[in-house]
């Protein structure tokens, strides 16, 4: 999780002072601890309970590869969080501004990457650490192994092991965290796609290759190296360097600092450049870190395994699926909030290059030897009906279904939307091109409509079959409905009472959430267009803390030009109209700005140009 890349200091036990308010009913006083490219993770007050929790809010919109990573990990750490040694769920929902959050167990020592970088051991606050440090890391490198090994055993890679996912608890224990990155063993990533945060990456999974068993044994290897040391085992001052070492060097050699044989051994094994030649399995660099704890007469760490039931079953998609009323109570969405790389570790274009061409040249290696045979009788619905919808704003997920009933396997290469409607309809969820499906088998893709115009609206979803010239067509019958001003409570006059939406929405953001939104509306008896400004709720409630106040500025204008009419309010403005601007022809647009008047933060957005 994010909050453990940065901790806000806080007593143990102190109640909520001022903060934010995240919409979540229960939750007071929230403060930012931190931050990733998907979301915002707070620490909250819960007066209730009287303790402090660790809040993750989804920053990406609902649909999409935002909303499979956060269902992932939800369902994950559902399962898991019972261990020890796994950051604790409490529960998930949705923020009074739509936003889906996770609320777990704030573990208030950060992370080990918070620790180390703070020069301080990570033992039990309050102790005095006089033992080395390799006795320390090794126990708790084996009590993440526990962890770890109970969610391979649950069908589950975590694929993003290192110190600044390792949470220290109240009492010193380690819990590992952020499974965003976790994906299923029979999930087949796409290929050349480098997931990983270096410096604690596989090399093979530098070079593009799929996460493993192995590949999570290296980065706990690498962390508990990190973790003795005090520095990661590879450091450069280029990215280009830094990858040479990860996959030529060998990991630097701790005997001279005192570490014992069998540790140092145990390590240099766990991270061999060769996967094969590591531990097949997160038990075994455990078991050999436990004869290495006992050869050098120290207390043996127990490692502590789970029994949990497979997350993803055989018989089902390898994408994690959520009824519909799980979606609507508990969820939200694609969430983790993880920083992929550390500063300074972007992989840059060579490297990723070299990725692909790895992945796809064994691709092609693989495919000249066993193409697979033709489809036998794959079906799927002729239609599906999606109902009406506004224009421009999306609808809920759709599920299509395809099966194999034939006799032989067949593999979906790809499922895309077509036809003259095509983009009406955007796919959230594949759970078919990912893997080749036997006979009997079913696997189901989901899709969005989200209408760009009104009356009936027919995109296909084209199911093309390796093997098949024609793809496979679902036909999909919908409608669009333009947006009345009235939705969004115009004032009274004639321009606004037949204006309708004209091009999508458009979005500022504030630290991530969602701050603003604009649209551009049209009147076609005035012939005008004109400009409105929503600020969302979870930002007015966040802002008016202590009294803030902003000043809204919104405009609608030519694309190209000077014109238009304006609106200015300030104080605490929620939304606002300006005044009907006569289009005598070429495009316009609606731009708002809302600025903070006491921090001056400032967000804009504006619409997509309407050429009416």
């Amino acid at each position: 999780m994010v909050h453990s890349q940065q901790t806000a200091p806080h007593r143990s036990g102190e109640a909520a002072g001022p903060g934010l308010d995240l919409g979540i009913a229960g939750c007071t006083g929230a403060v930012v601890v931190g931050r990733g490219g998907f979301g915002v993770v707070y620490r909250a007050w819960q007066p209730d309970f009287h303790r402090w929790v660790a809040v993750k809010v989804l920053a990406a919109d609902w649909h999409g590869p935002s909303r499979a990573r956060f269902e992932r990990e939800l369902k994950t750490l559902g399962r898991l969080s019972d261990h020890p040694n796994i950051v604790t769920l409490h529960q998930a929902g949705r923020t009074a501004a739509g936003n889906p959050y996770l609320l777990m167990a704030y573990e208030e020592n950060g992370s080990l990457a918070d620790r180390l970088a703070a020069g301080r051991p990570a033992a039990e606050p309050g102790t005095e650490v006089a033992e080395p440090p390799w006795v320390a890391a090794v126990a708790g490198g084996i009590a993440v192994a526990g962890a770890l090994e109970t969610a391979h055993r649950a069908g589950v890679l975590h694929r993003d092991v290192k110190p600044g996912n390792i949470l220290i608890s109240r009492y010193g224990e380690p819990k590992l965290a952020d499974f965003g990155l976790a994906r299923p063993f029979t999930e087949t990533p796409d290929a050349g796609r480098i997931t990983a945060s270096l410096p604690h990456a596989a090399p093979e999974v530098l070079r593009g290759e799929p996460a493993s068993v192995a590949s999570d044994v290296y980065a706990l290897a690498s962390t508990v190296l990190h973790w003795i040391r005090g520095a990661p085992a590879f450091a450069a001052d280029t990215e280009a360097e830094l990858l040479r070492r990860i996959a030529v060097d060998p990991v630097p050699d701790l005997r001279p600092e005192g570490v014992p044989d069998r540790v140092c051994a145990a390590l240099e094994r766990a991270t061999a450049k060769d996967p094969a030649r590591r531990h097949p399995t997160v038990a075994a660099f455990a078991e050999e870190l436990r004869a290495a704890q006992r050869a050098a007469g120290q207390p043996v760490t127990p490692f502590v395994l789970g029994e949990v039931a497979k997350v993803v079953p055989a018989d089902e998609p390898a994408r994690p699926r959520f009824s519909l009323t799980a979606r609507r109570a508990a969820l939200g969405a694609d969430l983790t909030a993880t920083v992929h790389r550390t500063r300074r570790s972007r992989i840059p274009a060579w490297a990723r290059t070299v990725g692909v061409l790895v992945a796809v040249g064994s691709m092609l290696a693989t495919a000249g030897s066993a193409a697979p045979p033709a489809a036998d009788r794959l079906a799927v619905p002729a239609t599906l009906a999606v109902g009406e919808q506004e224009v421009h704003a999306s609808s809920d997920e759709h599920a299509v279904a395809v099966r194999n009933g034939g006799g032989r396997e067949v593999r979906l290469s790809a499922v895309t939307p077509v036809g003259p409607h095509g983009g009406d309809l955007r796919v959230t969820g594949d759970g078919c091109t990912a893997h080749a499906l036997a006979p009997g088998q079913r696997c189901e893709v989901r899709v969005v409509f989200t209408p760009q115009g009104p009356g009936p609206r027919t995109p296909l979803l084209a199911v093309t079959v390796a093997g098949r010239t024609a793809p496979l067509t679902v036909r999909v019958q919908g409608a669009g409905r333009l947006r009345p001003a009235s939705r969004d409570a115009a004032p009274p006059g004639r321009c606004y009472d037949d204006a309708v939406q004209i091009v999508p929405s458009a979005y500022g953001y504030a630290g991530g959430l969602r701050t603003l939104s604009v649209k551009q509306y049209w009147s076609p008896t005035c012939r005008a267009a004109m400009g409105y400004v929503w600020v969302w709720k979870q930002y007015r409630d966040n802002a008016m803390l202590g009294g803030g106040t902003w000043l809204v500025d919104l405009a609608i204008r030519p694309a190209a030009g000077d014109g238009g009419a304006r609106q200015r309010a300030q104080g605490q403005p929620h939304e606002l109209w300006t005044a009907p601007f006569t289009v005598g022809g070429g495009c316009t647009v609606a731009t708002a700005t809302v600025t903070h008047r006491r921090t001056g933060e400032s967000m804009t957005a504006t619409t997509e140009p309407w050429c009416g």
